[in-house]
């Protein structure tokens, strides 16, 4: 039976926490004597609403519409990740499809994505609808960009799927009724009480993908810098170090995994502040009270953005609250810091992304090993 945690310090958000527990107790009946023995159990339709609405925070500010990643090293991590994570933990992560590759390759009981934006929360949603609406990758696809059914085989290989998705036409009336597919999804299927401005930011996502397709970029609001990242086309085309393919899409198996994690509600989606006060610990307690531990938190560069303000303390406070696996690891990316090239980086590549222990920085945290953000993120 599920045990219910103490009150947070946010009474408002709490209470209902507390009650969604209550009511869904019947429903996951994961157990701390059985930590994660209830994988094949899935979310409720009813608990996915209540766990977004309860566990999330008001939203916050970025200066980017973040609709895909800029890190062209978020599969280096694949191997090391392969190596490090056992299958059945807690996945915790930022941002938007970028986290679905990681999933696919740690294969988490739970994934919980978090973000200061309410926008990434929709969007969520939106890859959710496709996931539901697509039978296979070559569906997915289309459907992402709004283009018409790909004349391909579902096992094609990624870069052919990918000539086929720019060989496909489009037009504002396959737009308008594959958006509409999508809210029908979102409020019918799920039953989500989503609001006239979440739709519409839903429909701002989609109309992005759709006018921008394979060519849609990473771009910070008002810096016109969108010209010096990746395309959406070759964020799906990156490789492992070892030269693999290993985007969720790189085979139908990934796809077809995720498809199920997405329809078992698996990923929730929600808004909250990695500095917050409310939304990673509402994450701990519901953790702590079913006997789940986390083995993956990916961070991105959000504690670039912590680091040496009054969050960052908060921060590694809501850190030392999860529940952790004893190998629990986070996955970074840094961007070279007041010239430091990352001893890890590959040519060619910005960012750099790591694997790194939780436990050991926490020890450091806790033993004032930190005095500058590259002693974070240092090899």
């Amino acid at each position: 039976m599920l045990r219910i945690p103490k009150p947070l310090r946010n009474p408002a958000l709490s209470i209902g926490m507390a009650l969604a527990l209550v009511i869904g107790a019947s429903i996951i009946p994961w157990s701390a004597e059985q930590p994660q023995a209830a994988a094949d159990v899935p979310v409720s339709i009813e608990q996915l609403g209540r766990y977004i609405d309860d566990w999330s925070e008001p939203e916050g500010y970025f200066d980017s519409d973040n609709f895909i990643s800029n890190e062209t090293s978020y599969l280096h991590v694949i191997d090391d990740l392969h190596s490090r994570v056992r299958p059945g933990g807690i996945y915790l992560g930022v941002g938007p499809d970028q986290n679905f590759s990681y999933i696919v390759h740690t294969r988490p009981t739970l994934a919980i994505i978090t973000d200061i934006r309410r926008q990434n929360m929709l969007e969520h949603l939106f890859f959710k609808a496709l996931f539901a609406m697509a039978s296979n990758r070559a569906e997915y696809l289309s459907l992402l960009v709004s283009r018409e059914p790909l004349n391909i085989r579902p096992r094609a290989s990624l870069p052919d799927l990918l000539a086929a998705v720019r060989d496909s036409s489009t037009n504002e009336a396959l737009f308008n009724k594959n958006f509409v597919a999508v809210k029908n999804t979102l409020l019918q299927k799920y039953k989500l009480k989503l609001s006239a401005d979440d739709l519409d930011k839903i429909k701002l996502v989609y109309e992005t993908f759709w006018k921008e397709g394979l060519q849609l970029r990473f771009s910070s609001i008002g810096r016109n810098n969108a010209a010096q990242y990746p395309t959406l086309a070759e964020m799906f085309l990156e490789t492992s170090k070892s030269g693999k393919l290993e985007n969720y899409v790189a085979s139908e198996e990934q796809f077809q995994w995720l498809k199920k994690f997405e329809a078992e509600n698996r990923l929730i989606p929600i808004v909250g502040d990695f500095a917050g006060t409310h939304a990673l610990r509402a994450v701990a307690a519901f953790l702590k009270t079913n006997g789940l531990r986390v083995s993956t938190f990916y961070t991105s560069n959000v504690e670039f953005y912590l680091f040496g303000a009054t969050g960052w303390d908060r921060f590694v406070s809501n850190v030392h609250a999860l529940p952790l696996a004893d190998e629990a690891v986070f996955i970074r990316a840094y961007f070279p810091t007041y010239g430091l090239r990352h001893p890890l980086n590959v040519p060619g590549h910005r960012s750099t992304s790591l694997v790194q222990p939780i436990a050991q920085f926490l020890e450091d945290y806790d033993a004032h090993r930190q005095a500058t953000y590259w002693d974070v993120v240092k090899p």
